[in-house]
């Protein structure tokens, strides 16, 4: 837009603050440019405070991860993403242990490996037992800029370590003392403890940053695109004005959290996110004024899900994932006929896709017993506290069935068919347990298969189960830099997207944990790199 006043002027202007936002700002500062990082949040870090911080680094050069090659990476990619997109995957298996090297160079932050972590998809060739996954040392908020205590803290948040978790398991083993001191003296671990890292980085480069400052829109030299970037559109508490820049990231994050949008766009029955509140989908508004291509708006990053009462996120009820509870014994899912419909072990994604999957109506339902209350965690619940309302309990399996609208004869009938399951030691409908990643969920201290106990111990219980999703995949389209691509394919001068903003390749693949997190951060990196130029 000509003739516009500039409040303000940067080389760089970040907009988004969770990790594929800071890691461009991290970039772009570390290389010398004037850099902006605007949110539109009271608090920093976006989903990604929220998440559980791991990242997925292939062919990373660690012990762990020795016999792992640009090569065998590649191979499984292949296989989880769509090979039109051969130049983005090529980029991410070289670019992504640069990008973590970088990080680990200009910040606090330090990776830890996951040895044991397997990759999403074993049957795949190149798939990994472990070692490409890698964790979040704990950090010391007191060591950090001030502004790492304003990083957003998620319901029902511990300091605890992925190796912790891996040590302890379930909620009896846990060493309450250790996590509610480290809570005490400010040391953080997961999403949190890796945003303020970055935080800490990006402020220290010389990056600003600033809180409650929303990104309305990206001005151009010329009326609907073409010309270079020259500056945004951001609203603050004090009315809209404008800020120049040579170069914008869009780093908003997706936009499920925006009603509208994810009805719209998303699959039917989807019925909860665990997006920040603040991820509406402006990089899309962004993209739709200046004419731009936008991909992949029907895929996300799939979740299943459950509400606990009292959860909020900005004052927004917020889920819980489903990750850990569904590689247990002693539990199914099933839906309204009372039958199971996938093995509840499965990657997240795979699960979700499962729900989808579902007749329009229908329902899923977590089914356990006593045993499994007594020793595995579910969000809400404790072995000997209240039942929270979003869990509902039955002396027997009919009146169970009967208060959450299940068929009972057929959960009768698959609670039975599952009990000679187990004690046979296989699932013959689904295979449970059979490969190395539900084994990695199931109960290392149990003989056989790990995954598989009966259901027999009354009362038993019932907790409803959500079509999630932890961020759309749909947004700008850009190029192996980051740049957004205008619809002759040529890069925009002086835009860019990264993270859950922009159009994600990786179309409904999801090759393992922290895989969101290292493309977004990947290709931040590579953003803030070309931005700063």
């Amino acid at each position: 837009m000509r003739g516009t006043s500039m409040s303000e002027t940067y080389d760089v202007v970040v907009a988004g603050s969770g990790a594929a936002g800071l890691t461009a700002a991290l970039a772009a500062a570390v290389s010398g440019a004037r850099t902006l990082v605007i949110e539109s949040a009271s608090e920093i870090g976006g989903t990604s405070a929220l998440s559980g911080g791991r990242v997925w680094l292939p062919a990373n050069g660690t012990p762990e991860n020795a016999g792992d090659s640009d090569e065998l990476a590649d191979r499984y990619l292949d296989q989880v993403f769509d090979t039109r997109y051969e130049a983005m995957i090529r980029t991410f298996v070289r670019e992504a242990r640069v990008m973590g090297a970088f990080v680990e160079k200009h910040s606090p932050h330090r990776f830890v490996v996951c040895p044991n972590y397997p990759d999403y998809h074993q049957d795949y060739p190149g798939a990994t037992r472990g070692g490409r996954c890698f964790d979040v040392a704990p950090v010391d908020l007191n060591e950090l800029v001030p502004q790492a205590r304003s990083v957003r803290q998620p319901p029902g948040y511990s300091p605890i370590t992925h190796a912790e978790w891996e040590r302890w398991r379930y909620p009896a083993a846990i060493d309450h003392d250790l996590l509610a001191a480290r809570m005490a003296q400010g040391i953080r671990t997961g999403g949190l403890g890796l945003v303020a890292a970055l935080l800490d980085g990006a402020v220290r480069a010389g990056a600003t940053v600033r809180t409650g400052t929303a990104l309305t829109g990206v001005l151009t030299g010329v009326l609907a695109g073409g010309g270079a970037v020259t500056g945004v559109r951001v609203r603050t508490g004090d009315g809209e004005r404008t800020i120049g820049a040579s170069s914008v990231v869009l780093a908003t994050g997706a936009f499920d959290a925006a009603d509208e949008l994810r009805h719209r766009l998303l699959p039917a029955g989807l019925g909860v996110s665990a997006s920040a509140p603040s991820d509406t989908g402006i990089a899309l508004t962004v993209a739709d004024e200046l004419g731009l291509p936008v991909d992949n708006l029907p895929e996300g990053w799939w979740m299943p899900m459950a509400r606990p009462e009292g959860d909020l996120v900005d004052g927004v009820p917020y889920p819980r994932g489903l990750v850990r509870e569904r590689g247990v014994p002693r539990q199914i899912v099933v839906n309204r006929q009372g039958r199971r419909f996938v093995d509840e072990a499965v990657p997240y994604n795979e699960f979700g896709k499962a729900m989808h999957r579902l007749e329009p109506g229908d329902e899923a339902y977590l089914i356990f017993d006593e045993g499994f209350r007594e020793r595995y965690p579910l969000p809400g619940l404790t072995p000997d506290g209240p039942l929270p309302g979003h869990i509902v309990a039955g002396e027997d399996l009919a009146t169970l069935a009967g208060r959450i609208g299940v068929d009972p004869d057929g959960l009768a009938a698959t609670v039975e068919r599952w009990n000679g399951f187990c004690a046979e030691g296989v699932d013959h409908d689904f295979r449970r347990g059979g490969n190395a990643y539900d084994d990695y969920y199931g109960d290392p201290w149990q003989e056989g298969n790990h995954c598989l106990g009966p259901i027999d111990r009354a009362p038993y219980y019932a907790m409803r189960v959500y079509s999630g999703v932890i961020g759309s995949k749909g947004g700008p389209v850009t190029d192996t830099a980051g740049r957004a691509l205008t619809r002759e394919g040529s890069p925009l001068p002086g835009l860019y997207a990264a993270g859950n903003a922009a159009a994600f390749w990786t179309r409904d693949g999801y090759p393992g944990p922290g895989a969101t997190l290292a493309v977004g951060m990947t290709f931040g990196y590579l953003a803030g790199l070309d931005a700063a130029r």
